[in-house]
């Protein structure tokens, strides 16, 4: 899994309950270690291409909102502590998100919100850019919240280029909640890539490669928020016919937050 030089710095969200609350901004800047599973590493050593490897990064994000909607990014330098180029998998690779959701109308009190989102990650000679235009919304229920959406995909490659790539469904979501006097939140992010073009269809597997249209993309996550500046948490992150890779993959992302 590659990454690269990114366009932007920063990030921003609507990621809680504050995104129901009026206008509101945050940040944070976090350590995070990323550790593949046993399997997922055997895997995708003995695969062409698509090779894992445990690694640590950092990263800034935040977020906004604002009557006309809300907006979220992240920047992401992995590696950070090391730049092997000789192996793929452990070269120095920066990721940056930015997801814009935009204030339409609402239909039976539901709002409809158009939504843009570009992914963007780069490392030694590789890069990937994906770009979804389409629809949201923004659902909340007492303390949880959920935020769906659908749009069309393009993804921009390495010796591949620019082609349409089918469509992509996705959301965030997640509540808050309080464990031993202590303040917890659960969130999850998902992304569904189907129909995929055939310049993007092939995924690697030990012994040569497959053609998959469809790919699974996530992460859910524990925050134990004990004060307003610090934030700790443990995610599993998983792919399924996505990241180069047929089939399933799996992490822990075990991550440290100053929030600000």
């Amino acid at each position: 899994m590659k990454t690269r030089k990114s366009l932007l710095a920063l990030s921003l969200l609507a990621a809680s309950a504050l995104a129901h609350a009026g206008d509101y901004n945050f940040g944070n800047v976090s350590f995070n270690q990323l550790n593949w599973s046993d399997t997922t590493l055997e895997k995708t050593q003995a695969a062409p291409f698509g090779a894992k490897r445990n690694f640590q990064y950092l990263e800034a994000e935040g977020g906004m909102g604002r009557s006309w909607g809300d907006l979220y990014g992240f920047f992401d330098l992995e590696n950070w502590n090391r730049n092997d180029t000789e192996m793929p998998a452990g070269d120095r690779r920066y990721t940056t998100k930015v997801v814009a959701r935009f204030n339409l109308a609402e239909v039976g009190g539901v709002p409809v919100k158009l939504y843009t989102h570009v992914y963007d990650t780069r490392g030694h000679n590789f890069f990937d850019q994906n770009r979804v235009l389409g629809l949201g919304t923004d659902l909340s229920f007492g303390r949880v919240w959920f935020k769906p959406f659908l749009g069309m995909h393009q993804e921009l490659k390495y010796q591949v280029g620019a082609h349409r790539n089918g469509w992509m469904a996705g959301y965030v979501a997640g509540f808050d909640f309080t464990a031993f006097g202590q303040p917890f939140s659960m969130t999850q992010w998902h992304e569904t890539e189907f129909d995929r073009s055939d310049y993007f269809t092939t995924v690697a597997q030990p012994g040569g490669t497959v053609q998959k249209r469809t790919g699974q993309n996530g992460a859910v996550a524990l925050w134990w928020n004990p004060t307003k500046a610090f934030t700790a948490g443990v995610q599993y992150r998983y792919a399924i016919n996505k990241l180069g890779v047929a089939g399933n993959e799996n992490a822990m992302i075990y991550s440290v937050k100053y929030n600000f």
